[in-house]
């Protein structure tokens, strides 16, 4: 249940949130049955007591932001699908080399039209209370037919445009049919759908409290304090998971998040500030796995606001960043600057070849307002950023000075992360804005949904016919030579019209205590705990 946050409660989690004031002002389950199978990437590592649950052990994260809405096809917010990975389940996950792999199905079959996808479920296993029943085929069909239903409102609903109906052919057997072939298909599931019981959206509140079948249940979350999870006793992967609870303390400040992994007040903590990975790194008690993750900087304008109605505007822009300097200014050196989507982990990066990056180039994008009829001294302007997740108000400093270089007057206008919501991704109220987003693995995910003229997070009013055409081609084409042609054309198109830009990936960094064990970093899968346990 959700509690407001003037709700008296004495615990940790509150005493935390206590202490963390202090420290900015001073510093600046079970298993199931023994014949159920281990699965890659989430197996039983054998720790725990006899039922696969340490007895007594509780894991403390802590997030800079409150999650906001736990509802797993309606959620967009970082934070909460962190705490989602280990509550809920689709048929399929992304491995650690970000290829898809059964999770909830055991099989599958595709037709040689690539159009029907036959689905076998694996059986036994059990939803979480209050629902609590066996999952079977009904549940898939529900969940799929919620997301696609236009009244639900899905942003994942894009992914499925092209299933033209969802069957249960037997118990433990699912069938998709396609109106035509969608190449990334299965990613589309692993990515997607988590598998929700027939009728919860009904029986529960699933933005305050999510029912799925992963190893943890949902027990509470409190606004802008915390969350907290229980191992599952009926998972249906023994010997997972080996923690009794998780606890996610929602701490704002990044020096009390960091203050607090350091004296051992959280055993891990999310997105360490990027100028003090070196020093936890280096530290006999914490340690910080980093690699490069999904996730990119975007740069947005309003292609309804004047000058960032006209391309050249935009381009000029984009050649005004000095990128390099907020890579190293910024991120400390962790990160890869782009001006395009494709992760620089992904192998279509070669295929679809964007091109190199920009260098900062003032006289040039001086030369394009003066082509596009633009006085740079005439334009008055803002940057929308929230404070928080992630250094993009620093960002938007730097770059409000790159900016200033070609005589645009631009105000910074840092808001917190709700009120970000609602005015730049509900309201569309801005001119320029930075956004973070989540990244998928394959280019569909990148581009779809961003650049097609009815995509979900099309922010930038950007219309093409051509570029919505290949958009369409890209889904249908199977060949991955020929996808990467596709996508290359878009990617040039879009290069030169720049209804946004992009500034850089950055790198996953969670830091965690010595005393934590099994903690693998996935960057699909940052905060997964199946596995973890602690050395007390």
């Amino acid at each position: 249940m959700q509690r407001d946050s003037n709700d008296v409660c004495i615990s940790r989690r509150n005493a935390l949130r206590a202490v963390s004031g202090v420290a900015v002002g001073t510093a600046l389950a079970g298993c199931s049955d023994d014949d159920t199978e281990s699965q890659e990437g989430i197996g039983g590592n054998g720790n725990g007591n006899g039922n696969g649950v340490g007895a007594g052990q509780v894991l403390n994260v802590t997030f800079p932001d409150d999650p906001e809405n736990f509802d797993p096809h309606l959620t967009t917010i970082n934070t909460a699908q962190r705490v989602l990975e280990n509550v809920v389940e689709g048929l399929f996950r992304l491995n650690a080399d970000l290829e898809p792999e059964p999770l909830l199905a055991t099989d599958y079959e595709i037709s040689d039209d690539e159009t029907e996808y036959t689905i076998s479920l694996k059986e036994g296993v059990q939803f979480h209370e209050p629902i609590g029943d066996e999952m079977t085929a009904a549940d898939v069909v529900y969940t799929f037919e919620r997301v696609m239903d236009p009244d639900v409102g899905s942003p994942r609903a894009a992914n499925f445009t092209r299933v033209d109906s969802v069957e249960a052919v037997d118990e433990y057997t699912v069938r998709f049919d396609l109106e035509e072939p969608f190449a990334p298909m299965l990613t589309a599931f692993a990515e997607s759908v988590e598998i929700i019981p027939e009728g919860a959206a009904d029986e529960v509140d699933l933005q305050e409290h999510p029912v799925g079948t992963g190893p943890f249940s949902f027990v509470d979350w409190t606004v802008n304090q915390g969350v907290e999870i229980e191992a599952f006793d009926d998972y249906h992967v023994d010997g997972v998971p080996a923690l009794e609870s998780v606890e996610f303390d929602i701490v704002p400040e990044p020096a009390a998040r960091l203050t607090a992994l350091e004296v051992g007040d959280t055993h891990l903590l999310e997105s360490v500030p990027f100028q003090d990975i070196e020093d936890v790194s280096g530290s006999s008690e914490t340690e910080v796995a980093t690699q490069t993750g999904l996730f990119n900087q975007g740069y947005w304008f309003n292609g309804d606001e004047a000058p960032f109605d006209d391309a050249r505007v935009r381009r000029a822009v984009s050649h005004a960043i000095d990128r390099d300097a907020i890579i190293q200014g910024v991120l400390f050196g962790h990160g890869e600057p782009v001006h395009y989507p494709i992760p620089p982990t992904s192998e279509w990066e070669n295929t679809i070849d964007p091109g190199p990056v920009p260098s900062q180039d003032i006289d040039h994008a001086l030369e394009l307002l003066d082509d596009a009829g633009v006085d740079p001294e005439s334009v008055e302007t803002s940057i929308k950023v929230s404070r928080t997740p992630g250094p993009g108000a620093d960002a938007a400093t730097l770059i409000q000075g790159h900016l200033s270089e070609l005589g645009f007057d631009v105000e910074v206008v840092e808001l917190d992360f709700s009120t970000w919501l609602d005015e730049v991704w509900v309201d569309n109220d801005y001119e320029m804005a930075i956004g973070s987003w989540s990244g998928r693995v394959d280019p569909d995910g990148w581009y779809y949904r961003q650049y097609h003229s009815e995509g979900a997070w099309n922010h930038w009013a950007y219309e093409n016919d051509r570029v919505d055409e290949l958009l369409e081609e890209g889904r249908s084409e199977t060949d991955p030579d020929a996808r990467a042609d596709i996508y290359g054309e878009i990617e040039s198109i879009v290069q030169e019209e720049v209804p946004m830009t992009y500034l850089y990936f950055d790198d996953e960094s969670v830091g965690y205590r010595s005393e934590v064990e099994g903690y693998e970093l996935e960057i699909s899968n940052p905060t997964s705990f199946h596995n973890v346990t602690i050395d007390n």
